[in-house]
Order: C-alpha cells, then sequence, then structure tokens
C-alpha cells in the first residue's frame, strides 16, 4: 500500500457511525482502539482491545497536538501507523468474518482511521457514535436515575447470603459485580473491578431487570475498591430487610468452602490479612490465628474471627434494623424458595 492511498484510506471520510444499542443488536463486535491503560481503566463490555498507539505514542501526539496544533498531531500520529500498519491489520484478521464497531475516546480520529483502513481493506466496520465518552455518560446517567424497589438480604458472615442470592430472579449482585466478596478476606481469589468497570457491569445489569422489587445483599457503601452509587445505596436504606440466620457449625462450614487454602501464596495472603486485625484482637490473638493457619486447623481459626470479631462487629450495626422477615438458611434452597414466595406476595 502506497503513502498517497494510505494516507486518504487512513484519513478519509467514512460512512455513516453506529450507535451502541444497534451495533449490539447487529451481533457487531466492539473494538476498542485506545491505548492499553486507557482501556484498562475503563471500557465497554464485551470489548476487544486492539489499540492504534500505544502509552508513549499516545502522549507524544498529545503534546504536539498542545503546542503545535492538529495538522502537526495528525502528522505524527499518522507516521507512527504507516510504521505498524502490517500488524495493525494482522492483529483483526481473525475477525475478518464480523461486523465490527470501532471506538476511541470521543469518537474522533483514532477510531475515525481505523474503520476507513478496515474498510478499505474488505472488513464490515463502523465508527462507534460518540466513542468512550458517550457511553460513559450514558452509564452514569442510568445510575443516577436507579433507585428501585428492593429486598435486602441481611445476616451474619456465613449465613449464605450471596448463595441465596444465585438463586434468587430478580436479584443484583454487588459483590460478583466488583470482583470482591466486601471483607479484608473478600479480594483472595478475585479479580477486583475498579469503579469504571464496576459502574459499566452494574448499568449492564440495570438494563436487563424488569419488574422490582429486586433481591440484593446488604453491603456496606464501599465494596472492596469501589462504592455503590449513591443512589442505589439510598434505595437499599429505604428498602424492605431480610434477615437470615444459621447454626455456627454452618456458618464455618460455608465460610472455608467459600476460602479454600489451595497453596502457600494463598495462605502467605491470609496470613498477611490476619496481622492487619493486631489492633482490633490483640496481638495475642493474632499470633493464636497465625499458628492455627500454619497448621491448618482452619475450623478453630474461622470459629474465633467469627465470634471474636465478625459476629460483634456486625451484630451490634444489625440489630438497630426493622426486618419484615426472618427466616433459616440451612437449606439454601429451601431460604431461596421462601424469599421467592415472599417477593411473590408484595407484587
Amino acid at each position: 500500500m502506497d503513502r498517497d492511498l494510505s494516507r486518504s484510506t487512513i484519513l478519509g471520510t467514512s460512512s455513516g457511525p453506529i450507535d451502541l444499542q444497534a451495533a449490539q443488536a447487529g451481533g457487531h463486535q466492539i473494538i476498542d482502539v485506545r491505548s492499553a491503560g486507557e482501556f484498562l481503566a475503563g471500557t465497554i463490555p464485551g470489548a476487544i482491545n486492539i489499540p492504534l498507539f500505544d502509552e508513549d505514542e499516545r502522549s507524544v501526539i498529545g503534546t504536539i497536538y498542545k503546542h503545535g496544533g492538529h495538522e502537526q498531531a495528525v502528522e505524527q500520529g499518522f507516521s507512527y501507523v504507516e510504521k505498524k500498519l502490517a500488524d495493525l491489520l494482522a492483529a483483526f484478521e481473525p475477525l475478518q468474518s464480523k461486523p465490527l464497531a470501532v471506538f476511541c475516546a470521543r469518537g474522533g480520529m483514532r477510531s475515525l482511521s481505523v474503520v476507513n483502513l478496515l474498510v478499505q481493506s474488505g472488513y464490515n466496520a463502523f465508527q462507534l457514535e460518540g466513542g468512550y465518552k458517550t457511553y460513559r455518560q450514558d452509564v452514569l446517567d442510568r445510575l443516577q436515575k436507579f433507585h428501585p424497589k428492593l429486598i435486602v438480604i441481611h445476616g451474619l458472615t456465613g449465613t449464605g447470603k450471596t448463595r441465596i442470592l444465585q438463586q434468587l430472579v430478580p436479584a443484583i449482585d454487588l459483590e460478583d459485580l466488583a470482583g470482591h466478596r466486601s471483607s479484608l478476606f473478600g479480594g483472595l481469589d478475585q479479580q477486583p473491578s475498579n469503579q469504571r468497570t464496576f459502574e459499566s457491569r452494574l448499568a449492564q445489569v440495570i438494563g436487563s431487570l424488569q419488574q422490582e422489587p429486586y433481591f440484593i445483599e446488604g453491603e456496606s457503601r464501599k465494596i472492596g475498591r469501589v462504592f455503590i452509587p449513591q443512589p442505589l445505596a439510598s434505595a437499599m436504606q429505604s428498602a424492605l430487610l431480610v434477615y437470615v440466620h444459621c447454626s455456627l457449625e454452618t456458618r464455618i462450614r460455608r465460610i472455608i468452602e467459600d476460602y479454600p487454602v489451595t497453596d502457600e501464596a494463598m495462605r502467605n495472603q491470609i496470613e498477611t490479612i490476619l496481622k492487619s486485625f493486631k489492633q482490633k484482637m490483640g496481638s495475642g490473638q493474632v499470633d493464636k490465628l497465625c499458628l492455627l493457619l500454619r497448621k491448618g486447623d482452619l475450623h478453630e481459626l474461622v470459629r474465633i474471627l467469627l465470634v471474636d470479631y465478625y459476629d460483634k462487629r456486625y451484630s451490634k450495626s444489625m440489630s438497630s434494623y426493622r426486618y419484615v422477615l426472618e427466616l433459616s438458611s440451612e437449606n439454601i434452597a429451601a431460604a431461596a424458595s421462601d424469599l421467592t414466595e415472599f417477593r411473590r406476595t408484595l407484587l
């Protein structure tokens, strides 16, 4: 491909853009051509990252744009693309049979140039209207308006609230969306979301929900690294509250199942977290917990954590709540059935 054709292909005018709803309805593969750093900070769910520029190249182009203007920035960007044209097209080859919707930060030059290049190369490609900025604003707008009727499930640690929630419809699993189990140990064996990713996932779930009320687990405002949007947090405070309970032995067993100590690396992570309890539980008690961990006595370790820390902490806060229903969670399926019937009576 010669320079003149490359320039006209990359910088020319494309066909009309497509909006996200139409792209998703049409089965388009969403392509994010922003840098890897921009992609990790937040993207559209289901998008594949095929960056046009890396972080250094993007920084150089931005500096040139600021001090030298649009034309010089475009010239520099084109010089980068020209050198990597073959590699860029090769990255798209596995997607040649699919319709593509390509986006960048604002639906500007990066996505436009890639779409033009793909179309010239025989792809069925469109520029996603408004880019990530428009998508992000749509997410924030949806979350700002989301103040639904809710049934909030409360209970002490290990009572199986998440297990129950996974059997309920319609439900919002905030811990799953956050990639975190909402405790000091909640990030173990998980991939915690950042705020933007969490909000995108939540907005996606909201779009699939139908008739209220929805089931949700009682949470603090912060889950791992993310915060629940204020309108939803407010809805949780004014919701119908349900309290689930089961025996201490059942709770211990479930926690050991949910947090399996699979290898030495996991054991070291748990010990590091346990040592952070020294101010709250005392050095002597924490040393005992670490010894139990090294001996493999997880049952006694969990029992002490529940009785001497978690139960004292949460019982006090939950005692002020007014519950419309209390039920046993010894049998998860039975508890889920009872909650489904309770919701039915509200409709």
